[in-house]
């Protein structure tokens, strides 16, 4: 990392995003979010992704490989597969092996695939994986891991609603750890979804995740009618005063590392609203297992359906236009929790990461930025 290449770099993006706010238009997508199946075996009290209806089509690898091999989509850094549970695809080994040999000519500048999954199919997952890592890495493309694990033990099975579940995800994680062994392109991590169920684990969580060098993602739930369509959960799933504190105290302890967000989290909790710069519809966007383009996988609003017309005329449509011009404002936006989505927009939208360099100092940023490994960014 060259810091003041960054430095120069996010000034001038800066400038770029605000016009291209302004004036609503697109950039080429750096990341890009593909639900794969909206079917599940789990029954989460937090998420209604599994009620879809049974016969919901799905595209299939040939149609997403065709997807990726547009032109539109040749600056992409970041791709991130999820479900639904992906790894009841049958075809994830095509799929993945086909992204690989797109990264020659097509895919150029993708550094990572990501892959969200409840880590239930403990074999399937494992087969998979080792038949797509070592070619993948061959060809530049780290996998990152994020399994699925709400608490420890017989909680975790009652919040994912599957018998004998923590038993399998266990057996999962300690299988990708022996395959991380020996390709360390391969990234693990949990993926942890904060309810009132399990305020209490997270301490837990995050220890077991140390113990066996682990990146956490731990989030407070998000009411969605969109991505996990629970709005009917509501009282349900919001939480105390007291939850809240106690999340508070979580994020201000010694076991959550990622600075950024933790610091943006515990605002949140003091203020109530999420600041969080945004480049939904800019560099990022989600699909679902349908074709349905989405400019930000909260907010439910379709920009059309890939299937019918291609990618690169829904971002320039007048649709869109609003949309980007909306960014920040929509009251989604105030109270938007969803992570990760930082990585995308903080090397992008530029002012905002900028002022992060004079506050932290340089080390800080620094390791800030190796963190959440936005080099991929800034080539």
């Amino acid at each position: 990392m060259r810091l003041q290449r960054v430095l120069c770099r996010l000034v001038a993006r800066g400038v770029r995003y605000r016009y291209l706010q302004i004036t609503g238009r697109p950039a080429r997508p750096e990341a890009l979010s593909i639900e794969l199946t909206r079917r599940c075996i789990a029954r989460c009290v937090m998420c209604n992704i599994w009620k879809a209806p049974r016969d919901l089509p799905e595209r299939t690898a040939e149609e997403w490989l065709e997807l990726l091999a547009s032109p539109y989509l040749a600056g992409l850094r970041e791709l991130d597969l999820t479900g639904g549970e992906p790894f009841l695809r049958a075809d994830l080994v095509e799929l993945l092996l086909g992204i690989g040999r797109l990264r020659e000519q097509h895919l150029r500048r993708l550094r990572s695939v990501a892959i969200t999954t409840n880590g239930f199919l403990t074999r399937k997952i494992l087969d998979d994986v080792r038949a797509v890592i070592g070619p993948l890495a061959e060809r530049g493309v780290g996998v990152v891991f994020a399994c699925g694990m709400d608490a420890i033990g017989e909680l975790h099975d009652r919040i994912r609603g599957y018998s004998d579940g923590w038993t399998q995800l266990n057996a999962t994680i300690e299988g990708l750890m022996s395959v991380r062994e020996t390709h360390p392109s391969l990234v693990l991590g949990l993926k942890t979804t904060i309810t009132p169920h399990n305020v209490d684990e997270l301490d837990r969580v995050a220890h077991y995740a140390e113990q066996r060098s682990l990146f956490t993602i731990i989030s407070p739930c998000i009411l969605t009618a969109a991505r996990y369509d629970n709005i009917e959960h509501r009282e349900a799933l919001e939480f105390s005063t007291a939850d809240r504190e106690k999340i508070r105290r979580f994020y201000q302890g010694p076991h959550f590392r990622w600075s950024y967000y933790r610091d943006e989290l515990i605002r949140f909790l003091e203020e109530g609203r999420m600041r969080k710069p945004c480049s939904a519809a800019f560099n990022y966007y989600f699909i679902r297992s349908t074709g349905e383009l989405f400019a930000c996988p909260i907010i439910p609003s379709p920009l059309g359906n890939v299937t019918e017309t291609p990618i690169e005329g829904l971002a320039r449509s007048s649709r869109a236009r609003r949309f980007r011009r909306g960014v920040g404002h929509f009251s989604e936006c105030r109270t938007c929790t969803e992570p990760g989505l930082e990585r995308y927009a903080l090397p992008f939208e530029g002012f905002h990461y900028l002022r992060l360099r004079f506050e932290k100092g340089r080390e800080q940023f620094v390791a800030l930025h190796q963190h959440l490994g936005l080099d991929k960014y800034f080539p």
